[in-house]
């Protein structure tokens, strides 16, 4: 473990920016309740469904789509909490969810890495998200940490591995991206109740949260949502993101993917709220455009930059937090390109009072 680490260095914005008019986030609201209640999501899982059936939800077991009337909705997301603490293994890193600052944490899921002392681009292992943790752990810009690239050589076990790797090398707060079953999420909740000491003190400053991806269009993971029920059980916060693409998995109009994207993001948390009132969760809108002609993925156009921050006002709109996109740039090596391709968009999502930001430190458009 390091011996020193310096204070954290959140982004404090000195004012605020808006994107949408009341107006035009009520017409967003208006356009995710009537998808959810007119199309709903399809949800593989039978926990789920039985939750959603439980509570008001209209369910159809054959099909496994579920549609929710507004009033059930509204009725759940209104447990859902505005601010909150996520916490980290030493208290001074603590991150204080109050719209007052914006954590950036690293990106997540490399599946190369380019090595520290021979500069070969190469498949990551455990090793090199501890590596990466203590630097991560080191830089006071960075308030959480993603273990950045995957564990490759513990294939079978490699989200338990990369949280090992995390909590021994970095005193901040770990987010996972991984966790994607219930029997993984069972032994991920007990490292997280080691590393916080007992079940009062996980609920009070967890030190482990999750983001589980919704499928586009509509849909939702099965093992996906079963670990965030675990984690919401255990009072650990889980956030949901959409990735929907305009063009391909959204509608064709930018705004058609952002209500769609909003419907997923919203009928995920809602489950939460559901099983477990008032548990912790965060609402991540990250999508992109794809290119009419060629079918490539766009991220540096204005159009794909754009949502991101009217993701952030999309979440304070329905009481949560957000987990702002900060991008993963299509530069291959560290420098002015990737640093810009980075710097718009945060500073737009900071402006607009995110509370966390993810996206930092890989190279090749993610990878």
């Amino acid at each position: 473990m390091p011996s020193e680490t310096p204070q954290l260095q959140p982004i404090v914005p000195g004012y605020k920016l808006r994107i949408l008019s009341d107006q035009q986030l009520a017409q967003f609201k208006s356009a995710t309740l009537e998808i959810l209640n007119e199309v709903g999501v399809h949800c593989p899982s039978e926990t789920a469904l039985d939750i959603y059936a439980e509570h008001g939800a209209h369910v159809d077991f054959k099909s496994r789509i579920v549609k929710l009337r507004p009033e059930v909705v509204l009725e759940a997301m209104a447990q859902a909490p505005r601010y909150y603490t996520m916490g980290a293994r030493s208290p001074e890193f603590d991150l204080e969810l109050d719209g007052t600052s914006m954590f950036c944490a690293t990106d997540g899921c490399g599946t190369e890495t380019i090595d520290f002392s021979t500069r070969e681009r190469r498949l990551p292992r455990k090793d090199d998200v501890a590596r990466m943790a203590r630097v991560a752990d080191y830089l006071s810009s960075i308030g959480f940490y993603w273990p950045i690239v995957t564990a490759q050589d513990h294939p079978a076990t490699a989200p338990l591995h990369e949280l090992d790797a995390s909590f021994r090398n970095t005193v901040k707060h770990v987010q996972s991206e991984t966790v994607m079953d219930d029997v993984t999420a069972r032994y991920a909740v007990e490292m997280a109740q080691v590393i916080a000491g007992d079940t009062a003190a996980i609920r009070q400053r967890p030190p482990l949260s999750l983001l589980v991806c919704c499928i586009a269009p509509l849909g939702q993971d099965e093992g996906g949502m079963e670990a965030a029920l675990r984690f919401a059980e255990a009072g650990l916060p889980v956030g949901f993101m959409s990735m929907a693409n305009t063009g391909s998995t959204g509608p064709a109009t930018i705004a058609g993917t952002i209500a769609l994207a909003d419907a997923e993001i919203v009928a995920a948390m809602v489950l939460i709220q559901m099983a477990h009132p008032g548990a912790p969760t965060f609402h991540s809108l990250m999508p992109g455009i794809m290119h009419p002609r060629t079918g490539s993925y766009l991220s540096l156009t204005w159009e794909a930059e754009l949502p991101y921050p009217v993701g952030v006002e999309l979440a304070h709109m329905w009481g949560v937090p957000t987990l702002a996109a900060i991008y993963g740039p299509d530069a291959e090596e560290p420098g002015w390109e990737s640093a810009k391709a980075s710097a718009s968009n945060l500073l737009m999502c900071a402006l607009c009072g995110a509370e966390t930001g993810s996206g930092m430190g890989l190279l090749a458009g993610c990878t």
